[in-house]
């Protein structure tokens, strides 16, 4: 399942009632008569609100101090030519994770005949990847293409992008009321989209009065539990992704 497509098939097929603004990054929140967002170009009010936004979840003021955004990047290949489809058998279209996929690589050979690589997830509070990263992302893929691939010398990388998961230390979501009007559906904690899915139906039907038995179900796996102050979060995060990192690194 390709998750862009599923978001994009999503968003083309919105029922009428519903509005899509893309592009409009949310400068200002404050609940006044409800809540009201400040775009760039514009205010939307409401009287209710689901927050759906991840680990930028604190910027707005909730789940403060429990939530650990890693950033996420990923590259894809040019097309196989038919010799280069040849080199390695032929083989149908299949994926390959890693025991520890936080700190390994994960491949998978596309219908399209590319080679999508995701090496590594990074520690990044700051949610923010310039394009220095992006290159220094292209590079190691690239390395580990060569690596497992060595008679595709000639495969090159065609797309690099980076994404954001967010964890949290118990593994719990951020989910349920948050506020007076205000019900949240973050914390996937790397699984957003079954994890994503659901908490966004469930938090719907909260903020819309609709029962569902499977509101008990999400509550009771319980929320991020509090983490360590920073600098010294940021230093434990980094040392334990360290030590995945070395335990994993056969599977490199």
């Amino acid at each position: 399942m390709n998750p862009a497509a599923l978001t994009r098939g999503l968003a083309d097929t919105l029922p009428a009632n519903v509005t899509l603004f893309e592009n409009s990054p949310v400068i200002g929140y404050a609940r006044e008569n409800g809540v009201r967002l400040t775009t760039t170009d514009g205010t939307v009010t409401a009287p209710r609100k689901i927050i759906a936004v991840n680990g930028f979840a604190e910027k707005f003021g909730y789940w403060k101090g429990r939530l650990l955004p890693f950033l996420a990047q990923a590259s894809l290949t040019r097309p196989l030519t038919d010799a280069e489809e040849a080199l390695l058998g032929n083989v149908k279209p299949r994926g390959l994770t890693s025991v520890n996929a936080f700190v390994s690589t994960t491949m998978r050979l596309t219908t399209d005949r590319r080679i999508l690589i995701r090496y590594f997830l990074r520690y990044c509070p700051s949610q923010r990847a310039g394009e220095e990263s992006v290159a220094k992302a292209r590079e190691a893929h690239l390395r580990v293409l060569r690596s497992r691939f060595p008679k595709l010398s000639e495969l090159s990388i065609e797309y690099t992008w980076t994404g954001y998961v967010c964890l949290s230390r118990n593994n719990a979501p951020g989910f349920g009321k948050v506020d007076s009007n205000v019900w949240s559906a973050v914390c996937q904690n790397a699984v957003g989209v079954t994890k994503g899915t659901i908490s966004g139906l469930l938090a719907a039907d909260m903020a819309c009065g609709v029962g569902n038995p499977l509101i008990a179900d999400m509550e009771s796996l319980g929320q991020p539990s509090p983490l360590p102050p920073r600098p010294i979060l940021d230093v434990g995060v980094r040392l334990r992704n360290a030590w995945d990192s070395w335990r994993g690194r056969h599977e490199y």
